[in-house]
């Protein structure tokens, strides 16, 4: 397959070109002209997303995503690859959860995908600790002490090996207590961020999931890396004061909104992620309503819009949604060129609609960006294979694992 027309080059930016795919999926060239039959791209080719944040809620939660169906919506979302969360039922927090749970994705997913491994006190020392291949540690601050919570940071980071993933909130500031409106959640954790980062070791092991605040931003300790999720740059309590916006991190205030806009503009802020943590709607509306919101079909069209609208330089987005996750998880993917896989995706700028529910395909069935004018990828290709065209899925199956062995 050669794929021609408007292309993102690792080197040169926006240019005319040539890609040859091959037959093992990887692309075999990238050049000016090439000869042989070929394929117009319309609009420009990019590389595809690279989602290091999401919760497909399998095993253990098939009424909320399935690998199946969370997968489709990041396929149809322009989205190749991701990392599921630990957070399952069983959790993934030992080599048998690790194995059920990669065996459930290779049968169902349609995208490749990489799954974290909740931490703990003690894990550098299981036999199995530097042989498991997962993407990333991850650390939760939900039933810890401070002291247990620093204590796991700083024992994983200097074990070296794959990145520490934190949740950025101190444990002294989580109030589980059903909040009556949405403010009433941001106001228990106003200060969450801010003291956890404050306490947090100086390692470029770290990486900070779903930045919030201003504050978090400018505490981010020595060396660390962090993402943003598109919900924390374009929501705040101002622009959305419904329950059904109840996130951790929450939604904070526009002057956080800002920051943060700065910090992923410059590039402090080097990856985008979607936190996409799909809930059904009689969840949110019950009287303890789970915190999460779906967003993984919609983050790249949703910051497409935002290049449109001339409000983020595109080669800024793609290094956010492609290279930058790759290249934190030391994988060889996310550009245009020689040797890499070919997961490509189509756009067209000026091919904006608005986000409707029966178009997307997670089971969570809502979105906070309902009505809002994105840019859905035309065609998306895994591998050489083309598995979504025009929102429809075209593929079932074929996801691999990204990781098979620990560096």
């Amino acid at each position: 397959m050669i794929l021609e027309g408007r292309l993102w080059h690792p080197q040169n930016g926006l240019t005319e070109g040539c890609v040859a795919v091959g037959d093992d999926g990887a692309i075999e060239r990238v050049a000016k002209t090439m000869a042989g039959r070929k394929q117009r791209v319309c609009g420009m080719l990019l590389p595809a997303g690279f989602d290091m944040h999401v919760h497909f809620r399998d095993p253990g939660f098939p009424q909320k995503e399935t690998w199946a169906s969370g997968s489709a919506a990041a396929a149809c979302g322009g989205v190749t690859a991701v990392v599921d969360m630990p957070n399952t039922q069983p959790p993934t927090d030992s080599p048998t959860a690790f194995a059920t749970k990669a065996q459930r994705a290779a049968a169902a997913s349609v995208v490749d995908f990489g799954l974290g491994v909740s931490a703990r006190p003690g894990i550098s020392r299981e036999a199995w600790f530097g042989e498991l291949p997962a993407a990333f540690w991850k650390l939760y601050p939900y039933g810890k002490s401070w002291e247990d919570y620093r204590a796991t940071a700083t024992e994983v980071t200097a074990a070296g090996g794959r990145p520490l993933v934190i949740h950025g909130e101190h444990p002294s500031h989580i109030d589980m207590s059903p909040p009556t409106e949405l403010a009433e959640h941001t106001a228990h954790r106003r200060l969450a961020e801010a003291e956890c980062l404050a306490g947090m070791p100086a390692s470029p092991q770290l990486h900070v999931a779903h930045l919030s605040t201003a504050d978090g931003l400018a505490g981010l300790p020595a060396g660390a890396t962090a993402e943003v999720c598109p919900h924390h740059l374009l929501l705040n309590l101002d622009a959305c004061d419904s329950i059904d916006c109840k996130v951790d991190p929450p939604l904070r205030t526009p002057r956080d909104n800002a920051a943060l806009w700065a910090g992923f503009r410059d590039g402090r802020i080097a990856v985008l992620a979607s936190d996409h943590a799909p809930h059904l709607p009689e969840e949110k509306a019950s009287d303890n309503p789970p915190s999460g919101i779906p967003g993984v079909e919609t983050m790249v069209p949703l910051m497409l819009q935002q290049v449109s609208a001339g409000r983020l330089a595109l080669g800024r987005l793609v290094n956010a949604m492609a290279e930058a996750p790759a290249d934190r998880l030391g994988l060889p993917r996310g550009r245009i060129a020689a040797g890499q896989p070919a997961d490509l995706i189509e756009v067209d700028l000026k091919a904006a609609r608005p986000v409707a529910l029966e178009q997307l395909h997670s089971r969570a069935g809502w979105s906070p960006y309902e009505g809002w004018d994105a840019i859905f990828p035309q065609r998306v290709w895994r591998r050489g294979e083309l598995v979504a065209a025009d929102g429809e899925l075209q593929a079932s199956r074929g996801g691999r694992p990204l990781f098979t062995a620990q560096p």
